[in-house]
């Protein structure tokens, strides 16, 4: 390969001459960037998808069995809401800060340390299942949501570090990572279904999945550490400003040096697209989504189905053919504004979607009863979620110099989970507004 770069105002050329790139034997880079794609959302799949064991934990202690519908308890009516805050905020402090120090921790610690401590709360979680928490049930929730907070340290340090890593490599890695981010979410809603038809009730279906993150956890860990010793990771890892030490260049040093501002100029509709795409789609999914109730509750549909289902089942799958279209056919770089405008015309999802059949609620009325209504709109949610955040990802890291994607793919993900956290609050206040 032959690269040319030139300083501003000067008429020298430079070469760098880099060895081609050697083949990724067997694909594991690949799919190694798939299992991280899984791992950077898989506590929050896993955590969201487990709503029936988490209904049943914070359940009124008078009632020994199952859960009122309509009448849910304070916390079991706002629980997700606290589970969207408590792991979006620190969320979105660490990505600034992983934005602000990108370079001060070695890639492979951004990445093997944030799995480690994963792990480590993941297990800690699958120990307390079996527990009972009824005699000290505030103590428990206090206990979950400080879990939660730190889970949303190490998943913005891992969530940074693979976006990072993923802009050195070419666009289909990155690509396949985004494909494995909402894989994470099909995964939990076909564990917690299998386990539901096993009759399992929502403590032992909860031990499954838990037991499940851990293992994908570890299995993930393994995967990255084999593919250190790749002659292709390796090469890529070696950006223009390492081969800088070869031979004297003047715009690759400019360019890496230039302040987050000055990048943030390049990509803003992409960035902006990101922030708002995950606004919505967390302001509803799972906060509001979790409170639809189906028309009849005389059949399976209409009994523990139907949120596994029709909810978190249904956004993952449409989530995942969005992104999986977005990665094959993304918004051109030249319509990046049209890209921008779609993802701010899906705040209209809100209004549906409280409009629908949920529950409790106390002031709005119910205007879309059916289920067709409701599974319709999740499926919309879902695909323009998948597509919106592909389309962004892909053409806003690729639509830098090679120098500064890396920077740029942190910066996406900073604004990402900003996102993150405006739906969390987001949610919130909709609960109450119905």
């Amino acid at each position: 390969i032959n690269e040319e770069a030139s300083s501003e105002g000067s008429s020298t050329t430079n070469e760098i001459y880099v060895h081609p790139p050697p083949p990724d034997r067997y694909k594991l880079v690949y799919l190694t960037f798939g299992l991280l794609g899984i791992g950077t959302l898989l506590p929050w799949n896993f955590f969201i998808t487990a709503n029936d064991f988490w209904m049943y934990k914070f359940r009124s202690t008078t009632n020994t069995t199952c859960v009122h519908t309509y009448n849910k308890t304070d916390l079991q009516a706002a629980f997700t809401s606290y589970l969207a805050v408590a792991n979006n905020v620190p969320y979105v402090i660490f990505l600034i800060l992983c934005t602000l120090y990108n370079n001060r921790l070695s890639k492979m610690l951004r990445i093997i340390m944030p799995l480690i401590v994963m792990f480590i709360l993941f297990a800690t979680v699958t120990a307390c299942v079996e527990v009972n928490t009824d005699s000290w049930q505030m103590g428990f929730f206090s206990l979950t949501i400080l879990i939660i907070i730190i889970l949303g340290v190490v998943s913005a340090l891992l969530n940074a570090g693979v976006t990072g890593v993923a802009s050195l490599l070419p666009a289909k890695y990155m690509h396949i990572m985004v494909l494995g981010q909402a894989l994470a979410g099909v995964l939990a809603a076909v564990f917690q279904i299998l386990s539901l038809l096993g009759h399992c009730d929502s403590v032992k279906s909860a031990l499954i999945y838990f037991f499940a993150a851990d293992a994908v956890i570890v299995f993930t860990l393994i995967a990255y550490g084999g593919i250190q010793k790749s002659t292709f990771f390796i090469h890529h890892m070696c950006t223009i400003k390492d081969a800088t030490v070869l031979k004297d260049v003047a715009e690759p040093q400019i360019m890496t040096n230039l302040s987050i501002f000055v990048l943030l100029k390049m990509i803003w509709p992409y960035a902006v697209s990101v922030l708002i795409t995950f606004w919505v789609t967390i302001g509803i999914f799972p906060g509001l989504s979790v409170l639809a109730l189906p028309e009849t509750h005389d059949s399976l549909w209409g009994g523990k189905l139907f949120l596994p289902l029709t909810c978190f089942l249904m956004f993952n799958v449409s989530d995942l053919c969005g992104r999986a279209v977005g990665g094959w056919l993304p918004v051109p770089q030249s319509r990046r504004m049209q890209l921008l405008s779609a993802c701010i015309s899906r705040i209209a999802f809100f209004p549906l979607i409280m409009l629908s059949n949920l529950h409790p609620r106390r002031n709005l009325p119910i205007i879309f009863p059916s289920d067709i209504y409701f599974v319709a709109f999740m499926t919309l949610l879902g695909f323009t979620n998948g597509y919106s955040v592909a389309s962004a990802l892909l053409i806003g890291v690729k639509s830098v110099s090679p120098s500064l994607q890396e920077q740029a793919g942190v910066i996406l993900s900073a604004f990402l989970g900003g996102g993150l956290m405006l739906g969390a609050f987001t949610s919130y206040i909709c609960i109450q507004i119905i």
